[in-house]
């Protein structure tokens, strides 16, 4: 017969042993595999332009996203916008998730960012119809507004961002495993 003392440690080890694999923590989320960074992002993108086209009351327009690699945009930015305001059309070209560095959720979030940025300019096209005539100065000053009015929108949605993010992140592949 086996004395308490001795018997207490042995069911602690056991039932630790039985814990020892499992991590309560947290899962990172798996990042998608290259080729499936470009259809998710896109996915998420198009429902999040619905959105902010409504939130900006920009439903009138007629947006189109083009994924486009950095050799596809003017260097140092990652989208670009280009209208016809009297057809009210537009097309917003994005950085291609696929030439992003980063976690695919941060690449979400960047995404995002520009396109809602994208859609700051185009609300602003009444305001903007001289382009041409505006001084660098003026653009550079422009560009620093629409930068501040589009991070005060985004940190505004940031409540369900993370469900978001998650379920873009997560492909039917992947969840299936």
């Amino acid at each position: 017969m086996i004395p308490w003392s001795l018997k207490a440690p042995a069911v602690a080890i056991v039932l630790l042993g039985g814990f020892a694999g499992k991590c309560l923590a947290p899962e990172t989320p798996k990042e998608p595999r290259v080729g499936e960074r470009r259809s998710l992002a896109e996915s998420y993108l198009h429902e999040r332009l619905a959105r902010w086209q409504e939130r900006l009351k920009l439903q009138d327009w007629t947006v189109s996203l083009v994924m486009s690699h950095a050799t596809e945009l003017r260097r140092g930015t990652l989208g670009n916008v280009h209208w016809d305001a009297d057809n009210k059309t537009a097309v917003i070209r994005v950085l291609d998730a696929a030439d992003y560095g980063r976690p695919f959720r941060a690449t979400l979030q960047d995404m995002e960012f520009t396109v809602v940025h994208e859609l700051v300019h185009l609300e602003l096209t009444s305001l903007t119809r001289n382009f041409k005539s505006r001084s660098e100065e003026s653009f550079s000053q422009e560009e620093q507004a629409v930068n501040r009015m589009a991070d005060a929108l985004l940190q505004l949605d940031h409540a369900d961002q993370s469900t978001r993010l998650d379920a873009a992140s997560n492909s039917p592949e992947r969840s299936h495993n």
